[in-house]
């Protein structure tokens, strides 16, 4: 008696039938399928797909074909984006501190000028 009102007080789902639980899977399926097509998810794998199947040669790593595919304008890895980040991180600290002593030493001209000039007596 006491584990019928056990399974009688448990709270899992009760499946009335087989076809009830597949019509819920179907269901959720299909509202997947579509969030895929509207966000344009199909439509990019399937191009990626169609593109690897119509290579002459097939690559060696197809996960990073199709991940080129998917994303042409991001680097392949995040690493070599990070790398070209660096470098172009490099150039610009280069051409400040360039600029920076350009401008130091034409701060200092301009003070030697100055200080010409307030030295020299009025005739």
């Amino acid at each position: 008696l006491a584990y019928v009102f056990y399974l009688s007080s448990h709270t899992a789902p009760v499946m009335t039938s087989y076809r009830t639980f597949a019509t819920a899977v179907d269901s959720k399926k299909e509202e997947f399928r579509k969030y895929l097509e509207r966000t344009g998810v199909l439509e990019k794998l399937t191009r990626a797909l169609v593109s690897l199947y119509e290579e002459q040669e097939r690559p060696e790593d197809a996960v990073a074909y199709v991940k080129a595919r998917l994303d042409p304008d991001q680097p392949e890895s995040s690493s070599e984006s990070l790398k070209q980040e660096l470098e172009q991180a490099h150039k610009q600290i280069a051409e400040l501190q360039l600029e920076n002593n350009e401008l130091k030493s034409q701060q200092a001209i301009k003070g030697e000028v100055e200080e010409a000039v307030v030295a020299e007596p009025e005739l």
